[in-house]
Parts: structure tokens; sequence; C-alpha cells
């Protein structure tokens, strides 16, 4: 009768034992595909999240303030043109301690857009064919400006250039008008070889003295030449 009974009591052990082995290897495989997600989820950290602007730090970087009230120290974004200003509704991008203002998602202040790159030194715009700038007004303010075109064409209505000094070196030079006026204190011209005026009429009115000194002198008129004064010297 002991025989019979310790058999079933064998076998129930049996039974636990792998019961055990398997809850252990199971836990094992949890464990394990738990730190591979873990992994995965830590090599792949980062949000998008909104906020205000709320001041300054630099030109480029700012202090944000989200919607629960937190505050972020964020960079613009070298992909971010428009500059953002206090006040501007941004989208960051946050990962570890970094965040970076990926663009202005609204604007509700009175400013100038400001279109800028962080820190770059030189911009570059190309197109394959045709840039153009459609403004009622356009302004550039620059230390220096290079000009370099094979050809300009200017055309409008009024013209006005305000300079301390301008030089001019040019091949040829042809200027067509309907009236030229020019007004100066001291005018010098230096022509090398042949300075040759052709007018309907030519009105010399000059309040001192009118010199003219040259090796040769020729005056020839069709009809008259006339000299008119108190005294005329010839010789």
């Amino acid at each position: 009768m002991s025989t019979k009974s310790s058999r079933p009591k064998a076998a129930s052990a049996k039974q636990k034992a792998a019961s055990s082995q398997t809850l252990v290897l199971d836990e094992a495989m949890a464990r394990r595909t738990k730190s591979e997600s873990s992994d995965v989820t830590s090599a792949t950290a980062g949000s998008f999240v909104t906020g205000v602007v709320k001041t300054f730090v630099t030109e480029s970087e700012a202090t944000v303030e989200t919607a629960d009230g937190g505050r972020l120290h964020a960079r613009q974004a070298t992909s971010c043109l428009l500059a953002p200003v206090i006040g501007d509704q941004v989208l960051m991008f946050c990962e570890d301690d970094s965040a970076f203002i990926l663009s202005v998602l609204s604007r509700t202040a009175n400013v100038t857009a400001e279109i800028s790159v962080p820190d770059a030194d030189r911009i570059n715009l190309k197109a394959r064919k045709r840039l153009e700038i459609s403004a009622p007004a356009v302004g550039i303010a620059a230390r220096q400006l290079s000009v370099l075109v094979h050809s300009i064409h200017q055309t409008g209505e009024f013209l006005s250039s305000n300079f301390k000094r301008i030089i001019e070196t040019v091949i040829d030079k042809s200027v067509s008008a309907r009236s030229i006026a020019t007004k100066a204190e001291t005018r010098s011209t230096h022509v090398d070889q042949a300075d040759i005026l052709k007018t309907g009429m030519l009105v010399h009115n000059i309040d001192t003295v009118a010199t003219h000194n040259s090796e040769i002198t020729l005056v020839t008129a069709k009809r008259d030449v006339r000299l008119d004064g108190e005294r005329v010297s010839v010789g």
C-alpha cells in the first residue's frame, strides 16, 4: 500500500519542478524583452512641444514657456528661417537637455519679419533661371555692396543719387537726354585728343574773365564776325 501511494507523490514533484523552470524562463524572457524595449525607447527619445517665447538670451536663443507652465531654454534651429520674437507661438523639438525651435506657428506682435539663418556668416540665393523681388518699397542697408553682372537695365520715372564721391571708369559712354543741367563750384574737363561740340546755338555768359590759349586758333563765319567792347586789342 505504501509503494502505490509514493508514485503519485513523485510524479507531482516532477510536475512542480518543471512548472518552476518554465516560470523562471518566462520571467527571464520578460526581463530581457523589457530591457531591449527600454534601450530602444531611450535611444529614440524625443518629443515635439509647443510654447510661447518669453525672453531672449542671445539673438538665436530664447526662453520658451510651454503649455504646462514649464520653461525651456531653446535654440533657433538652422532650418527655422523666420526669426522668432517675444510672444510668438513656436514648435520645438526636445531631446535630452537640448531644445530647438523648429518653426513659428503664429505671431500676434506687429513687428518686422526677419528672415535669417542662425550663426551663418554667408548666405547665397540661387535660381536656375530667374530670381524676383517684388514689393512696394525695397531697402538695402550694407557697409559694402558689390554688383557683378553682364548687363543692367533700369526703368523708372525718377532716379536720385546722393554720394560724397563718385568714380566712373568706362570704355564708351553715351548719354541721351532732352535736357541736361549741371551746377558745380568748380568743373574740370581733360580731353587728350578731340573735343567736338555740335549745337544749334552756343551762348557763354562769363561774369569776370574768359581766356583762350591755343597754338593756332581759327574762327570761321559764313556772314559776320563781330567784336564789341570798350577796348579791343589785337597783337
